[in-house]
C-alpha cells in the first residue's frame, strides 16, 4: 500500500510541474493608470467632465462664500459679544447644511454615472489583459495597490501592454 502511494506521490511531482510549467508567470496592472491613460479611459473622463464641471463650477462660488463667512467669523469673534458669535455661527451652519443639501444628489448622481461610465472600460480592459496573459503565458495577473501587495517587481508591470492592447481594440 505505502508503495503503492509513493509511486502515485512520485509520479504526480513529476507531472504537476512540467503541466504548471506552462502558465507558471506573473504580472500586475495598475487599473487605475489604465482608466486613466487609454484612449477610452480619456473619452470616458472628458465626458464625466462635460457633464459635470458646469456644476461643480456653480458650486465652487457657494463654497468660497462659506469659506469667506468662516474666515469672518475667526477673524471678528474676539471683537464680538457671545450673542453674536452664536448667531453667527449658526448662520454658517445653516449655510453649511443648505450647501451640502444642494450638493449630496449632485455627488450621488456623479457616482452613478462614474460606476455606469466604468463599467463600459472594465469588459474590454479585462479582455485586453486576458489577452495578455495568454499571449504571455501568464498564470496569474493582480492588480497593483490591492490590499495585501507589498511588493512586485517592476519587470512584471504589464499596465504599458495593457493600454496599448485596449487602445487597439477600441479605435
Amino acid at each position: 500500500m505505502t508503495r503503492l502511494f509513493l509511486f502515485a506521490a512520485l509520479s504526480l511531482s513529476v507531472i504537476l510541474p512540467a503541466q504548471a510549467a506552462d502558465n507558471t508567470g506573473i504580472g500586475y496592472v495598475d487599473m487605475q493608470k489604465v482608466l486613466e491613460e487609454s484612449k477610452l479611459g480619456k473619452a470616458l473622463q472628458d465626458e464625466l467632465r462635460k457633464e459635470f464641471e458646469p456644476r461643480a463650477r456653480e458650486f465652487k462660488q457657494e463654497e468660497q462664500e462659506i469659506q469667506k463667512l468662516q474666515q469672518e467669523l475667526e477673524r471678528d469673534k474676539p471683537l464680538m459679544s457671545k450673542a453674536q458669535v452664536e448667531k453667527k455661527e449658526k448662520e454658517l451652519q445653516a449655510s453649511v447644511a443648505a450647501y451640502q443639501k444642494k450638493v449630496m444628489p449632485i455627488q450621488q448622481e456623479l457616482m452613478k454615472t462614474q460606476q455606469e461610465k466604468g463599467r463600459k472600460i472594465i469588459g474590454p480592459a479585462r479582455q485586453a489583459v486576458n489577452d495578455i496573459a495568454k499571449k504571455k503565458k501568464l498564470g496569474m495577473i493582480v492588480e497593483h495597490g490591492q490590499a495585501g501587495l507589498l511588493y512586485m517587481d517592476e519587470s512584471l508591470d504589464l499596465t504599458a501592454e495593457v493600454i496599448k492592447q485596449l487602445d487597439a481594440s477600441t479605435k
